[in-house]
């Protein structure tokens, strides 16, 4: 099963619409209509979707932590790192995603950086 992505509103508009011309499947929070949404709910929607949440907020850090503690699944979590250039996450997200299947994601935790 492929990876799918769900990027909250952190996430740069240019490194979506990269993501969607090669192919990659993401939904942002605007498709959603939840821009200015809290982060319980960014998460409550990638989880509803089954899609690994993208995002540049290391509060989520603790909420998947939170939600491990309790035995709940999440399908991922992609942080990209301040500093990281669109065109650094672009080709980290892609390798990420061409390597990855969405079960080996569940409950991970990945980070883009600038390097």
């Amino acid at each position: 099963m492929p990876l799918r992505l769900y990027a909250d509103e952190c996430v740069n508009g240019h490194l979506v619409a990269g993501l969607r011309r090669r192919g990659i499947d993401i939904v942002a929070a605007l498709d959603e209509n939840l821009l200015g949404a809290d982060d319980p709910q960014q998460l409550a929607r990638a989880i509803a979707l089954d899609r690994t949440l993208v995002t540049g907020d290391e509060h989520f850090l603790s909420a998947v932590k939170q939600l491990l503690r309790e035995g709940r699944d999440f399908p991922g979590l992609i942080l990209i790192l301040p500093r990281t250039s669109v065109a650094a996450a672009l080709r980290s997200i892609i390798v990420l995603v061409e390597a990855t299947e969405a079960p080996d994601m569940r409950n991970r935790i990945e980070w883009v950086s600038a390097t």
